[in-house]
């Protein structure tokens, strides 16, 4: 198995806290972003989209970092991470779309302003989108307990959170959100978690 990604990349990162908890070993390949390499051809070969991350297992390739945790918890992780009863499964799965939509539109972007310039006409919806994130994450933390879904930690809390860890890079600052930093501080703590690159 090979993971094509880049420190920065709070996607990349959700590939290598999962795989860094359940022990899987895999063959590890920077793309140096700083020198465009994800828009080379070679790299537009197994992503066309011309981003990080991407997985290379046997003859197949992936390039959803969804499509990565699915893979790695249910080949590694038994039911934890992600459940194979369809009900409890739904339960998850709605909080990865919510980080591939919200949080990824809202917070990744917002950031993506502050720090790289990246489209700077839109920051202020990414921060409408951003405090949206924010206040459904919080809501759902007061009301579940410690973890986003199935009261213990799933796929949903890691796939949420790098971008909220990274919010007030992007002007969205946490102050206001108790249960948002206890839950960040959870994840931390558990066992195998690795340090997000800064």
């Amino acid at each position: 198995m090979k993971l094509y990604m880049t420190e920065m990349s709070g996607n990349s990162f959700k590939i290598r806290v999962l795989a860094s908890m359940l022990g899987v070993d895999y063959e590890n390949i920077r793309i140096e972003w700083e020198k465009n390499a994800h828009k080379s051809d070679d790299f537009l070969a197994l992503n066309p989209r011309g981003q990080v991350p991407v997985m290379e297992i046997e003859d197949k390739v992936f390039w959803d970092s969804t499509a990565h945790l699915v893979y790695i918890a249910r080949t590694y992780g038994g039911d934890t991470w992600l459940p194979t009863n369809p009900l409890q499964m739904a339960e998850i799965m709605q909080w990865m779309s919510f980080a591939q939509n919200e949080v990824q539109f809202g917070l990744q972007w917002a950031r993506g302003v502050t720090v790289y310039n990246r489209r700077p006409e839109s920051f202020e919806g990414y921060l409408q989108d951003g405090k949206l994130a924010l206040e459904v994450l919080e809501r759902q933390l007061n009301k579940s307990g410690h973890w986003l879904a199935l009261g213990h930690a799933t796929l949903a809390d890691i796939a949420c959170y790098p971008y909220v860890k990274r919010a007030p890079e992007g002007d969205l600052p946490l102050d206001d959100y108790p249960a948002i930093r206890a839950w960040l501080k959870r994840c931390e703590a558990l066992p195998g978690w690795i340090e997000m690159d800064p």
